[in-house]
């Protein structure tokens, strides 16, 4: 049977209309574009690095390659979605790259690198961030590592482990940690500071985060750690502090503290019962009428 070219056209408009829909069903779930610049490896015939992303209720990894620019680390989920009766939505996003050293980890000086910035939030259609990587600003350091407890008790709620709670992301905050100087940067000589985001897993390799010293056992930095939990979408996830529930505490003390060196670092979940600021779309700021003269 040979169509017509009226029948032709309205054929091709359904089948457009139909691509259209579909179109926007896909975007409903969109990605962003993250491009990453490398600074050159502080350590010479060092691999790639890997970088991992956490957003609510997702992590995202990739390895780059040293000393290279505008690499791009594409489909980083973005936008609304939903687990079962929630709704909620991937936007902000925190990012973790681990120490440059010696897998396992052989006991020597570290390089700790600064990722900048360590967290954003996506925007716009075609979200893009840019971030920048570089090892060579902060002075080497040795690790000392504290172990998180998952199996906590408190008789009255289940434990973090049997309600299924795995990635914990935290940041570490150092009040001293020494930057190199740099006769290319004379403008940070003498600089002190710096955080970065970590995480813990409930498993015996990765049930731990480490507290930076610049001797073997001595000399520790002054460090608190905080509970980055605005994207944990089911639970929320505190620190045990005596008889106390807390987002933040010093982890320094874990080493210098005579009550509290060689215990662990107990935490407690709880099922979390609002979407958190992390997991919701960022409202739009009103914008401040120009008053004119």
């Amino acid at each position: 049977m040979k169509l017509s070219s009226k029948q032709i056209i309205f054929n091709l408009i359904i089948i457009l209309l139909c691509l259209n829909t579909k179109a926007q069903t896909v975007g409903a779930e969109s990605s962003g574009y993250v491009n990453f610049n490398l600074k050159n490896a502080p350590v010479t015939n060092y691999g790639s690095q890997k970088i991992s992303l956490y957003g609510c209720n997702t992590e995202s990894s990739t390895t780059l390659t040293w000393g290279v620019d505008n690499q791009v680390f594409p489909e980083v989920p973005y936008g609304p979605r939903k687990k079962g009766k929630k709704n909620y939505y991937i936007s902000k996003y925190y990012m973790a790259s681990p120490p440059v050293m010696k897998e396992p980890y052989d006991g020597t000086p570290v390089n700790i690198g600064l990722v900048l910035p360590d967290h954003f939030t996506f925007f716009g259609e075609e979200p893009v961030q840019v971030v920048h990587l570089d090892y060579t600003i902060l002075q080497p350091v040795y690790l000392n590592y504290v172990k998180g407890n998952y199996q906590y008790n408190d008789s009255v709620h289940r434990t973090c482990d049997e309600m299924g709670v795995n990635l914990v992301p935290m940041n570490i905050e150092c009040q001293d940690f020494a930057w190199r100087k740099k006769k290319s940067t004379p403008t940070i000589i003498g600089a002190k500071g710096a955080s970065g985001v970590a995480r813990m897993l409930n498993d015996s390799k990765n049930n731990k985060v480490f507290l930076p010293s610049y001797d073997s056992s001595a000399n520790f930095l002054d460090c608190n750690i905080s509970i980055l939990d605005d994207i944990l979408l089911e639970h929320e996830v505190f620190f045990v502090k005596g008889d106390s529930l807390v987002k933040s505490i010093k982890l320094t003390d874990y080493y210098t503290n005579d009550s509290m060196k060689g215990t662990d670092i107990q935490l407690a979940c709880r099922v979390r019962k609002e979407i958190p600021p992390g997991c919701k779309k960022k409202k739009k700021e009103k914008a401040i009428p120009i008053k004119k003269k």
